[in-house]
């Protein structure tokens, strides 16, 4: 496959309210993704709720994402688990699908060494038949974090093409992009939502946040400003970025996804228990006068 760019969204997973997955939401959610034209769907992400979820439904999302996109933008999987062996059956169960790479986070309870963990994740590029992008994501599996040194190491793997990295550190990423990576084939993804531009500016050659469900017309039209190098344009919609996130800070990112969709019309329900307690009307109104006034304003 070509090397991975441009804005790949984390999509998120429509609920009925037996918890079940929400087909037609899911449908409309995709439809305004790549309406928005969005560079790719990474399916049973964070975003997803993907770790809440049993493993038919894990299942169920990603080839529902499969079949929604129809092949007109690469469908990534993510296929995470605590060990090589629940990770592989993942992999096996979606043989066939058409499906471009997987996405594997470090694993997570047990506290790996640096040499496990990279034997973990080439355990997995070895016998994967597909590509393998790595997900660094400090603030949910703090305990075995991919250092800058840890993914230069992987990324001389051939199967291993990718790293999304939702470190916002500074410090991190200065010995990212100091370290000797093979960037004709391995792609750097920013998952740091409120730093897209500084990511994009820094070297990254995509973007990955699950606020993108929301504003995927603002994320696109930002990487497209980069990529024009019009800088002036893409601070101004990261600051509309950055201010429609209040969505998302409110009152935590599910309650706030759950609000937006609704008043988008794409779903009525986006979380599960226990992250799915009722809103005081205050915060609700809340949460859609910030949404309301970031989809009407201009800039």
């Amino acid at each position: 496959m070509n090397k991975l760019h441009g804005v790949i969204v984390p999509v998120a997973t429509p609920l009925l309210a037996d918890e079940s997955l929400d087909r037609e939401g899911l449908r409309r959610l995709i439809a305004s993704l790549l309406d928005a034209g969005v560079h790719g769907l990474f399916a049973n992400g964070s975003m997803s709720g993907f770790a809440l979820h049993p493993d038919a439904m894990q299942h169920e999302i990603i080839v529902e994402v499969c079949h929604l996109a129809q092949g007109r933008v690469p469908v990534l999987a993510g296929v995470s688990d605590t060990s090589v062996r629940r990770v592989l059956d993942r992999i096996r169960s979606i043989q066939g699908l058409p499906v471009d790479a997987v996405v594997v986070l470090p694993p997570y309870y047990f506290i790996y060494s640096v040499s496990e963990l990279i034997n973990f994740f080439h355990s997995i590029a070895d016998h994967s038949p597909f590509p393998v992008v790595l997900y660094e994501n400090p603030r949910l599996v703090p305990s075995n974090s991919i250092s800058p040194d840890v993914a230069a190491t992987l990324a001389r793997h051939p199967n291993i093409i990718g790293l999304k990295n939702s470190s916002a550190e500074d410090a991190q990423w200065k010995l990212l992009f100091e370290e000797e990576l093979p960037r004709d084939r391995f792609a750097l993804i920013c998952g740091a939502e409120k730093r897209m531009g500084d990511g994009l500016r820094a070297g990254y050659d995509g973007l990955t946040g699950g606020f993108h469900n929301v504003f995927p017309e603002v994320a696109v039209s930002l990487y497209n400003a980069a990529a024009k190098g019009d800088w002036a344009c893409v601070d101004v919609l990261q600051a509309k970025l950055n201010r429609a996130y209040g969505v998302f800070e409110i009152a935590g990112g599910w309650r706030g996804l759950a609000v937006a969709l609704r008043r988008l019309g794409i779903a009525s329900k986006t979380t599960v228990r226990p992250f799915d307690c009722p809103l005081p009307a205050d915060i609700r109104a809340k949460i859609e006068a910030v949404l309301d006034s970031e989809k009407r304003r201009p800039d």
